[in-house]
């Protein structure tokens, strides 16, 4: 258990409040799952009660933890499927034989059956959603099933977006605790690192590596989930992004500039900005602004030297290995 005193003061006695995080065990359809909680402590009198945005914690943590032991997809998981297919909600509602509104409420997050979930992972298939969109022929008028069949024919099986989720996430891919069970999205992830990078004005790849790695466990902490998806690696200079390098190659309009200071080579990331944040959610851009509040001001020797002090990082820099996104309740 972490407990943390806070400006807030008690609605029972107007004294001082604690917020605590803890692990807890919950039950969602009939499972329990062991998550993460927030909640506040009056001091004077012990009783606890919520903010408007604690519940989210372990409620999102215990839609990700069902939605992996039951291998049913995320929600941007389910866009993707019908974009690569180039369909509308009711279409693919009809192919798949769910009500109206049924699959645009799957991508807004609300929680799929269990048959529903491995139905929609399924026809990433394309062989499947062929075999359904014949079987559901009769829902569609002779031209726009015509159209509909020539789409999904057309699809490649190799998908170009996967080449680049390769690049930014590497081979292993997966959704778990270990990448804060954030979606795999290239495009925020380039959202978020030119957010920072341009509010900095020319920031060190070292600089910028902490200040992903605090953006993303301290959104984990409030929301239970990552902004990235990235894994984050304690190595001598702090914890970084799993493979950085790669991945701050393949950011578009990000700069990277070589100088000779004091005989040695100092790299500073610039990029234009583009104003599009469109991809990043307010609650999101709000974290980016509260680290660069605290930690945009600061050398990268300051913040080498405060990402050293965090038990994230001395919990696994011996081995050199990647933390899970549970160390956030133990930052600073």
């Amino acid at each position: 258990m972490e407990k943390k005193l806070t400006a807030l003061r008690s609605p029972f006695t107007g004294g001082r409040v604690f917020e605590v995080f803890d692990e807890e065990e919950r039950e969602f359809r009939k499972e329990k799952f062991q998550v993460h909680c927030r909640y506040y402590v009056c001091e004077d009198t012990g009783e606890q009660f919520t903010g408007d945005d604690q519940e989210d914690l372990w409620v999102n943590e215990v839609y990700s933890q069902w939605r992996i032991r039951h291998g049913v997809p995320f929600p941007e998981e389910i866009t993707s499927i019908r974009l690569r297919y180039g369909m509308n909600y009711t279409q693919i509602s009809k192919i798949m034989g769910f009500g109206v509104n049924q699959w645009k409420q799957y991508e807004d997050g609300c929680m799929p059956s269990e048959s529903n979930g491995k139905m929609i992972r399924a026809v990433t298939n394309k062989s499947t959603m062929l075999s359904l969109l014949e079987s559901s022929r009769s829902e569609f008028s002779e031209s726009e099933y015509d159209k509909l069949l020539s789409q999904v024919k057309s699809v490649d099986e190799f998908n170009p977006d996967d080449s680049l989720k390769s690049i930014i996430y590497g081979r292993n891919r997966s959704v778990d605790i270990m990448n804060g069970y954030g979606s795999h999205n290239p495009a925020k992830v380039s959202a978020m690192v030119k957010y920072l990078v341009t509010r900095c004005k020319g920031i060190s790849p070292t600089k910028l590596n902490k200040m992903m790695f605090y953006s993303d466990f301290y959104n984990f902490r409030r929301s239970g989930c990552s902004i990235s998806g990235l894994q984050y690696r304690a190595i001598q200079f702090g914890p970084v992004p799993d493979h950085y390098d790669t991945i701050y190659d393949n950011i578009p309009g990000l700069e990277k500039r070589v100088q000779i200071y004091h005989e040695m080579e100092c790299t500073t990331l610039s990029a234009e900005y583009d104003g599009d944040t469109s991809i990043l959610s307010k609650y999101e851009i709000g974290v980016l602004d509260g680290v660069l509040s605290t930690f945009g001001a600061l050398s990268t020797s300051s913040i080498i030297e405060r990402s050293h002090q965090e038990t994230a990082w001395i919990n696994h820099e011996k081995e050199h290995g990647l933390i899970p996104y549970s160390e956030a309740f133990g930052l600073k």
